[in-house]
C-alpha cells in the first residue's frame, strides 16, 4: 500500500571524495536525513573506503554511476557492460553491498544501455550544481524547490570542482522541505514506501516515484 506521507530521495553523483563527500555527509548528519550516493567506480578504492563505510554506517544507500565520467550512449554494449560490471564489483568489494540503481554519466542514455544494464535507471530533479561559480547555494536550492513534488528523486553532486556550495545549499533545502512536510528516504526506501516496483519502467529513467 502506498505511503500517504510526502517523500523525497536526495541523491548525489560523482564521488566518493574524502573531503567533499565528507562535507555532504556532515550536513546530512546535522539534519538527520539519509541519501543515496551514485558512486563512480574508479573512485571506489582503499583511499576512499573510510568515507564509503561512513555512508553505510549512517544508513545511506550507494548506487552505480559507471566506472568514469565518459558518456555511454555512443559506445558498444561490451563497453557499457564492462564499465557497469567493474563498478558493481568495486562497490561490492569496498561497500559490502550490491548497488540496486544506475545513473548514466551526464544522463546520456541509449537503447543499448537499457539492454546491457540490468538495474533501474534514475535521473532526478536537478539542482544544476555542476555549473561551478555560476550558481550560488541559494540558486541550487531554489532549482530543486521549483521542481519538487511528492516522490521526487533529487539530483545533486557531492563532488564537483570548487567553488561547490552544494553542502550550503543543503542547509537551505533540507529545512525548507521539512517545513513543507517532506520526509527524506533512500532510493530503495522511496520505491518501497510508494509501493512501486523499480523494475517496472524498463527503457526509461525514474524522476518521480508515484
Amino acid at each position: 500500500m502506498a505511503d500517504s506521507v510526502k517523500l523525497c530521495a536526495l541523491t548525489f553523483d560523482d564521488g566518493p571524495d574524502n573531503i567533499k563527500t565528507q562535507r555532504v555527509l556532515n550536513v546530512l548528519q546535522k539534519h538527520n536525513v539519509l541519501a543515496t550516493f551514485f558512486l563512480v567506480g574508479s573512485r571506489v578504492n582503499e583511499q576512499t573506503k573510510a568515507v564509503i563505510n561512513k555512508m553505510i554506517r549512517l544508513g545511506c544507500e550507494v548506487a552505480n554511476h559507471s566506472w568514469d565520467y565518459e558518456r555511454l550512449n555512443t559506445v558498444s554494449a561490451e563497453v557499457v557492460s564492462q564499465k557497469f560490471t567493474r563498478t558493481q564489483e568495486a562497490i561490492k568489494k569496498y561497500a559490502g553491498v550490491e548497488a540496486k540503481f544506475f545513473r548514466p554519466p551526464n544522463l546520456a542514455v541509449s537503447q543499448t544501455m537499457y539492454e546491457a544494464i540490468p538495474l533501474p535507471f534514475a535521473e532526478g530533479v536537478l539542482g544544476f550544481d555542476w555549473a561551478g561559480c555560476n550558481t550560488t547555494a541559494q540558486d541550487r536550492a531554489q532549482k530543486v524547490l521549483a521542481g519538487i513534488d511528492d516522490g521526487a528523486i533529487i539530483l545533486l553532486h557531492d563532488v564537483q570542482p570548487d567553488p561547490h556550495p552544494t553542502p550550503e545549499a543543503l542547509d537551505i533545502l533540507i529545512p525548507e522541505l521539512k517545513k513543507q512536510g517532506y520526509q527524506f528516504v533512500t532510493l530503495s526506501e522511496l520505491f518501497k514506501r510508494k509501493g512501486v516496483d523499480p523494475a517496472s519502467r524498463k527503457g526509461s529513467m525514474w524522476k518521480y516515484v508515484r
